[in-house]
């Protein structure tokens, strides 16, 4: 029996809240909601907004995986982001030397890397990289 191709590219693509961070920030509370949502998760107020995540945050926690799944090449680091603004990101950090260099309130931003490659076509999605202060 064989699998199911991955979801087309084309289909992520028009998903505003993958691609383009859209969330929902209630009126009443100011809580934002990722993924969007007609009610808020926090109050239960109908009072939302569109409301586009930022790129950059600092990291909340992270972890360090020897053991990922085949399609991962050891170590990934697994993040959760706060972004600036409001809201939290999970993702993985990218363009480290080594793990060690990703500490609890390092500053980071979002970029568009590929994930993985499922049976012939590239998945992307959002990576965090360390941002230098200045």
């Amino acid at each position: 029996m064989t699998q199911p191709a991955p979801a087309s590219p084309l289909f992520w693509r028009f998903n505003p809240e993958v691609y383009r961070l859209l969330a929902a920030k209630c009126g009443d509370c100011g809580h934002i909601n990722y993924p969007r949502t007609r009610i808020c998760r926090q109050c239960g107020s109908l009072d939302l907004d569109e409301y586009t995540l930022p790129k950059r945050g600092t990291v909340h926690t992270f972890c360090v995986n020897w053991a990922p799944p085949p399609q991962f090449e050891p170590p990934i680091t697994p993040v959760v982001v706060d972004l600036e603004g409001g809201g939290r990101q999970l993702g993985l950090m990218t363009e480290t030397a080594t793990p060690e260099d990703v500490k609890i309130g390092s500053r980071v931003e979002m970029v568009l890397r590929k994930l993985m490659t499922d049976r012939g076509l590239n998945i992307y999605g959002y990576k965090f990289r360390l941002v230098e202060e200045k």
